[in-house]
């Protein structure tokens, strides 16, 4: 029987795939040092008794990564499908396309306070900038399935690019509002993709620097792959042969086959690596954070402009710390925003720089505001902000909103008819006199309900809202946006749980 391929007898071909060895080598003691510090290093503690592994039948089909530099993200969407298929049984396909996109365009850099007019992210777009701690960013970002977010190699990437005007050259000294363009292509990543990423690694753990054969043997014969940084590369450990000193090896080069590394390699020694311990059971439902990455047109109380969303967590802090989600733009200027998710995602709470320039990242200054992402209709977000302690309506959408600009709202000017938008639920509400209070809720099924409340008398603005819904009886705040004609935000609750609304005259 023949022997496998050796890596080390077709690197020498594929140079164009690898990054600079030197600078891959600081990145990964970097990443190295940083899971030594957050207690992410482990290793079984007893040398393995097996001469050899091989974790072979647990891996998925073999992926080819093409002209890209995008190792980083096939070498760990495979670690993490051979976690689901040995776990779970399932023989799944994750997008690299998204893992990639979500490495490096979520990041944000960690000189962001003082670095000028520089993008905070990085490109997709760009080559290489990974290694085996995309795995940790896996564990806090859901993946989709690859049919929703196919890959694109080198030159569909430059297509699309070259089709985008608004995205420039994406070449030294390009700006974030380029990156943003190409970033957030329908094209380059759906927003369907977004909406079902929910494979999410659960559990994982790090290689120390430049870790010994034992160690990583250890690692394999525990049942782990190992997604292992090489010198410029990253690829996938899956077995091991101890008396022939041989690891085997599942790489992205579209060779089709495993390989062998040697564990003597002068050129392509083991310098760090990741492994998946657990990933989330794969009926879980989509992760509410990425629901809120992209751009949206906001309006709040007539006030409108565009939010930028490109991140809900900062990689290098604790996940559930506030961070620099993105930023606000208005008038041509970019306003710092800040804020966290709530409510296991669906939540915003978020303040908007009271002036342009950067901030240190996740610093709540400026205006606080808190949405929430519909349920049922995720291209649509409501809830409220406040200005010197009195509520006003935001609404968030990711096409045009409706409403024209407007000064001014007295109680008469609630009476009319609305369409409604509870978390994705919709209705009209007829209100017949604002003094005394006298409305009708009709449901998307024809039912009409009279409805209770009415607006408070020093801001009229304020309409508190009570409505026997069919399964229980709900509560609404609705705030009309005085600068903005015929328009209406606000939040109600159900199950213990914030939910946003909004609606607009008929």
């Amino acid at each position: 029987m023949p022997r496998p391929l050796r890596f080390e007898d077709i690197a020498e071909a594929k140079r164009h795939l690898l990054d600079d060895p030197a600078a891959h080598r600081r990145a990964v003691r970097r990443a190295n040092d940083a899971a030594l510090l957050n207690g992410l290093v482990r290793v079984p503690p007893a040398a393995p008794a097996r001469e050899a592994v091989s974790l072979t039948r647990h891996q998925t089909g073999f992926r080819d990564q093409g002209s890209r530099g995008t190792c980083c993200a096939f070498a760990a969407c495979a670690a993490v499908e051979a976690a689901y298929k040995r776990a779970h049984g399932i023989e799944i396909d994750l997008s690299e396309q998204f893992a990639f996109h979500v490495h490096k365009a979520g990041e944000l850099r960690p000189d962001y306070a003082s670095t000028g007019t520089h993008p905070e992210n990085n490109s997709s777009y760009w080559d290489f900038q990974g290694g085996s701690d995309i795995v940790d960013k896996l564990a806090r970002t859901a993946l989709p399935e690859e049919s929703l977010a196919p890959y694109l190699d080198g030159w569909a990437m430059d297509l699309l690019r070259h089709a985008t005007p608004a995205s420039g050259s994406l070449g030294p000294g390009c700006v974030q509002e380029e990156v943003d363009a190409f970033e957030y292509l329908e094209a380059h990543v759906p927003t369907r993709a977004r909406r079902s990423a929910r494979f999410r690694v659960t559990g994982f753990a790090a290689l120390p620097d430049s870790p010994s054969p034992a160690q990583v043997e250890a690692v394999l014969a525990e049942g782990h792959e190992v997604v292992a940084d090489l010198p410029g590369h990253c690829l996938l450990l899956v077995g091991y042969d101890r008396a022939r000193r041989v690891y085997t090896v599942k790489n992205s080069w579209g060779e089709g086959e495993f390989l062998e590394l040697s564990y003597d390699s002068a050129d392509w020694p083991v310098i760090g690596g990741r492994y998946v311990t657990a990933v989330q059971a794969p009926d879980a439902a989509p992760q509410w954070d990425a629901f809120w990455i992209g751009r949206w047109r906001m309006d709040h109380d007539g006030w409108r402009g565009d939010l930028v969303i490109r991140r809900t967590t900062d990689y290098r802090s604790d996940p559930h710390a506030p961070t620099k989600l993105g930023d606000y733009y208005r008038n041509g200027q970019a306003y710092d925003v800040n804020g966290v998710t709530t409510q296991n995602g669906q939540g915003l709470h978020f303040w908007v720089a009271d002036l342009p320039g950067r901030l240190r990242p996740g610093t709540p200054a400026g205006q606080e505001f808190r949405a929430y992402v519909f349920g049922g209709d995720p291209d649509s977000a409501a809830g409220w902000t406040t200005w010197n302690g009195t509520p006003f309506g935001l609404s968030l959408g990711r096409a045009e909103l409706p409403g024209a600009p407007a000064q001014g709202f007295t109680a008469p000017d609630w009476t009319g008819v609305w369409e409604m938008n509870h978390d994705g639920v919709r209705g009209r509400l007829d209100i017949v006199s604002a003094h005394p209070f006298a409305a009708v809720y009709t449901t998307g099924d024809g039912q009409a309900l009279r409805a209770s409340g009415g607006p408070h008398g020093s801001r009229p603005h304020i309409l508190d809202l009570a409505v026997p819904l069919p399964g229980g009886g709900r509560r609404f705040r609705l705030l009309a946006h005085t600068w903005a004609k015929g328009v209406f935000s606000g939040h109600t609750s159900a199950g213990g749980l914030d939910l946003g609304v909004r609606g607009h005259r008929l």
